[in-house]
């Protein structure tokens, strides 16, 4: 059962974020105390969280993939955050993109998501990170990757939400 103050406050559909996410119960050992927050699955066998007040992980810091319809897929979406990832998927007809997305849940986690992109089917690389300068950096990172791959097209969507920060500001 997702909270749904939590999604709907940013204009996310509840059966778009049911297909993605999780509500996930947290126990904080060392206060004792309790939440809810919405959660999505990571690589490193966690989740990240969101609710309200608090925005973090459970487990190591890692990102997030989500295959996408055509398996093996041909184009791959990279997202800054959970929000940006299913504000962007809203906008598809059936609330998925064709090909596979990683969301890095933080910039920090850029790294992570190259063994994924590298030496695979993917033929077009999509960028969907902040209009920030940590978000543009990651571009340019992505960017060079395709160009090193040599047979990654690139295209970064950023014009698609400027002057927005980010997509889900834009949705």
């Amino acid at each position: 059962r997702l909270r749904v103050a939590s999604i709907e406050s940013r204009w996310i559909s509840l059966s778009l974020a049911k297909k993605y996410l999780s509500e996930v119960l947290v126990n904080n050992a060392k206060s004792g105390k309790k939440f809810h927050a919405i959660g999505l699955p990571t690589e490193s066998e966690g989740f990240e969280l969101r609710n309200k007040f608090f925005k973090g992980c459970i487990g190591a810091k890692s990102i997030s993939f989500i295959r996408g319809k055509q398996v093996p897929a041909v184009e791959i979406h990279v997202f800054e955050g959970i929000m940006d990832f299913l504000s962007a998927v809203g906008e598809q007809k059936d609330g998925q993109f064709q090909g596979d997305a990683i969301i890095l849940n933080s910039v920090s986690c850029l790294p992570q998501a190259f063994p994924y992109i590298k030496n695979y089917y993917y033929r077009s690389l999509y960028t969907w990170l902040d209009n920030d300068t940590a978000g543009m950096l990651a571009t340019n990172a992505l960017k060079e990757l395709a160009e090193k791959e040599g047979i990654l097209t690139f295209q970064a969507m950023n014009k698609t939400y400027a002057p927005h920060k980010d997509v889900n500001a834009w949705h």
